[in-house]
């Protein structure tokens, strides 16, 4: 702080400071609006896997019946592999979120906070030599 001599050096300091913080809070806020946009569709995966595993379930409940014409056979086999294929699809989709792209989105996360909070301490600072320095 001892490099700031006057008032308007504290003030550009400061702008400086305050823009920069904007830039943070600004990264700060995209992460949550991510991080609810990501939990939205968690959770429409899930209710996507539920819906195709109670297909793939009744698909396989119809082709069990020993009734059951040639024609309708196929047509369930066929609408069967279709159901596997989704499930198979969906589950892939929600083993896939974690991981590595989870523990960076942490990581960037703490890093904007600590940087928030620094920054946050240089505002102050900046602000206490500019109100001890004469007028």
């Amino acid at each position: 702080m001892n490099t700031l001599q006057n008032r308007a050096q504290c003030l550009t300091a400061k702008a400086s400071l305050e823009a920069e913080l904007d830039g943070y809070q600004n990264r700060d806020q995209n992460l949550a609006f991510q991080e609810r946009r990501e939990g939205r569709t968690e959770a429409s995966v899930a209710t996507r896997l539920a819906s195709a595993t109670n297909q793939v379930n009744y698909l396989t409940d119809q082709l069990a019946r020993p009734d059951l014409s040639a024609t309708d056979r196929q047509r369930y086999q066929n609408q069967l592999l279709t159901a596997n294929y989704q499930k198979a699809k969906l589950q892939n989709r929600s083993a896939g979120s974690g991981g590595a792209a989870a523990f960076l989105a942490d990581v960037d996360a703490d890093q904007i906070d600590a940087q928030v909070a620094l920054l946050t301490g240089a505002i102050a600072a900046v602000q206490a030599r500019h109100d001890a320095l004469p007028a």
